[in-house]
Order: C-alpha cells, then sequence, then structure tokens
C-alpha cells in the first residue's frame, strides 16, 4: 500500500471507529506529515481524495473535517445505486416489492421508443445502505432486450447484470430531478409519513446503440440521501 493510502485508510479507521465525529476536524496535515514521515505533498494527495470521495471537506486556511453520514449520490458520472454505495464504503441491499412481465403504457412505450407489441419486466424495490431505507425504485425495462430478470439480479444490480451478464455496453442516462411527496405506497416502503418530502430522479439509461434499456423513477429520502455535483465554468 501506498503512503498516501496508508493514510487515507488511517483517517478511514479513524472515522470508523468513532475518533473522528460528524464535522470535528482530523489531524493537521504537518501532524501527519510527521506521523507517517512524508511530505505534505503526500499528506494533500490523501485529502485530495478523501475530499472527492465526500468523506472529508476542507476550510482554507483552516484545515479539514469529517462530512455528515448522509449517503451521497455524485453527478460525475453514470453510476449505479450499489456503485456509489460502494464508493462511500457502504453496502448495498434491496427488498423486492415486484418483478414481473406487463404490457407497456402508452407513456413507457413513448418514453422508450417501444413498438406496440413490446412487453417491459416491472421491477420496484426498496433499496437501502448497510441495513437503513433510502430510496425507493420503480424501473421498466425492454423485455426484449433483458428477458426475464431473477429476483437474485433484482437483489443486486441491475446495470451489472446488463453489462456483464448480457454483454450491453451503457452509453448514457438521460436524468431529471425534482420533488414530490412520498404518499401512501412510498411512505410505506420508505418507512416514512405519506407528506414527508422525496427527491424523484427520472432515469432514461440507453445503449451505445441507442436503444433504451431502462426507463423508471428513483425516490430518494431526504434526510438519508444528498446529492453532489461539481460544476464547471463554461463561457
Amino acid at each position: 500500500m501506498k503512503k498516501y493510502e496508508q493514510i487515507k485508510q488511517y483517517i478511514i479507521d479513524n472515522i470508523e471507529a468513532g475518533k473522528y465525529h460528524e464535522n470535528e476536524q482530523i489531524e493537521s496535515e504537518h501532524t501527519l506529515c510527521d506521523l507517517f514521515g512524508v511530505t505534505r505533498m503526500t499528506v494533500r494527495q490523501a485529502l485530495s481524495e478523501l475530499v472527492n470521495e465526500n468523506i472529508i471537506y476542507s476550510l482554507p486556511k483552516i484545515g479539514s473535517f469529517v462530512c455528515r453520514k448522509s449517503k451521497f449520490k455524485n453527478f460525475d458520472g453514470l453510476n449505479s445505486f450499489s456503485e456509489d454505495s460502494q464508493r462511500k464504503k457502504g453496502a448495498a441491499s434491496s427488498i423486492v416489492v415486484l418483478n414481473q412481465l406487463e404490457d407497456a403504457s402508452d407513456v413507457v412505450k413513448k418514453e422508450m421508443l417501444l413498438a406496440d407489441d413490446d412487453k417491459v419486466w416491472h421491477v420496484k424495490r426498496v433499496r437501502m445502505v448497510d441495513g437503513e431505507t433510502v430510496a425507493f425504485e420503480d424501473d421498466f425495462c425492454h423485455y426484449g432486450l433483458t428477458g426475464a430478470i431473477s429476483n437474485e439480479v433484482v437483489e443486486h444490480s441491475l446495470f451489472h447484470y446488463f453489462e456483464d451478464d448480457l454483454g450491453y455496453n451503457i452509453a448514457f442516462s438521460d436524468q431529471e430531478i425534482d420533488a414530490c411527496l412520498a404518499g401512501e405506497e412510498l411512505g410505506h416502503y420508505l418507512g416514512i409519513d405519506p407528506g414527508s418530502p422525496l427527491l424523484r430522479v427520472l432515469s432514461i439509461t440507453r445503449l451505445n446503440n441507442g436503444k433504451c434499456i431502462e426507463y423508471g423513477y428513483t425516490y430518494y429520502r431526504v434526510d438519508k440521501y444528498t446529492f453532489n455535483q461539481v460544476a464547471y465554468r463554461r463561457k
């Protein structure tokens, strides 16, 4: 393990052990340099990666602090729920609510550019991180591309199934985010009051040949999941 990786792991271990708490300042760059016998550049590489992973945040001329323990989704690339959780050192799991073949509604046909006789595989599942309920997914998959999808697959990652098992290349996903209220069904499955606000993300995922393989909504609890985006200025 490289020196900067040792420093990263040291900080992560201390957070997990409760030595550092949320919004608490960690050791200074100077202290870490002395502790590991490395240059400031090495320490800054470790801290920079921890910042990028939303484990710590830095305040100029003050120091580095532990982030809140909310689960994050980064808009810096197309990642599945499972991949986002893994990046944040969390274990993703699912409870399957619905997993069946259906006729596509007119709305789904239009959004997925399906033929009249095309069918969809409808998946509903509760998504959890470290056993804690954070989201609910309502997805429609192009049955002509995916075939029947087992409960075992749905309990884990659809993206991995599409790519690793079926051999497809996912190109991009059109995504829109807005807010909504939970309602009775989502309130029940997410364990919250029906009037609670949710973050809703619409995703239309396409393969490199342009075909739509997945269309659906993910509803996130606002007290358990936040979104992080780095915005670059363009003139």
